[in-house]
């Protein structure tokens, strides 16, 4: 899951059937799914088969292990946390247009949109005479409620940087190789540095309303 979709605290009280989660990708994980682990006694305790615990307690009817303990998760083998399976820069259809989009790019729309459905995406863009990875499939343009072009109300502007930070914090995850947004630039390669004012690259005016990214967030990921 992602943090912003925790809906409970440590020590709260649950009932079977309680919404206490979304469904994400986080961590060592390849792809959305659950984990769930009983360890009576705390984190310290030892796992226990889940299935038979659930059963006692009137939660689910489920099979359960007949011999053995419960098989750990072995992060250590897990591999690299992509969460993309096959090859990330394959091109796959983009769900924004007609062209293609590479499947981490597609990925990362995916989990944003499943965390923040609010948002609004572009994603593949010819872009005839101008350097861009949109063409490439590799970035996507997204608005929080304002059409490119309109500034973002303060409440828009309020989402747009929590889908920023929740990108920047998840980059390792997501791909993310680098985000635009409100004239200013932070990249993986240069994440020491934080966030720098933005100079257009030479591709845009970076003191226009769009070309300073003032009306969405530019986000690219990374190659390999």
């Amino acid at each position: 899951m992602w943090q912003s979709g925790i809906h409970v605290r440590a020590g709260d009280r649950v009932s079977a059937g309680q919404h206490i989660g979304d469904v994400g990708s986080s961590g060592m994980s390849t792809g959305a799914h659950l984990h769930f682990e009983v360890r009576p006694g705390g984190t310290n305790g030892e796992a226990i088969d889940a299935a038979a615990w659930l059963n006692e307690h009137g939660a689910a009817n489920l099979p359960t292990a007949t011999s053995g303990s419960p098989t750990a998760c072995n992060n250590a083998t897990a591999g690299t946390p992509t969460g993309v399976d096959g090859d990330p820069d394959r091109l796959v259809d983009d769900p924004t247009s007609s062209g293609k989009i590479t499947a981490r790019m597609l990925h990362l729309y995916q989990q944003t949109l499943a965390a923040f459905p609010d948002t609004g995406w572009g994603c593949y863009s010819p872009r005839p005479g101008t350097k861009s990875e949109h063409p490439l499939g590799r970035a996507c343009d997204i608005t929080f409620g304002n059409r490119i072009g309109q500034r973002p109300t303060p409440a828009q502007l309020d989402a747009g940087w929590k889908v920023t930070n929740w990108m920047k914090d998840n980059a390792d995850v997501l791909g993310v190789e680098y985000l635009t947004w409100q004239g200013q630039i932070w990249s993986v390669a240069r994440d020491a540095e934080g966030w720098r004012p933005y100079n257009g690259g030479g591709m845009h005016d970076p003191a226009s309303i769009t070309g300073g990214h003032y009306d969405h967030l530019h986000v690219t990921v990374k190659v390999g």
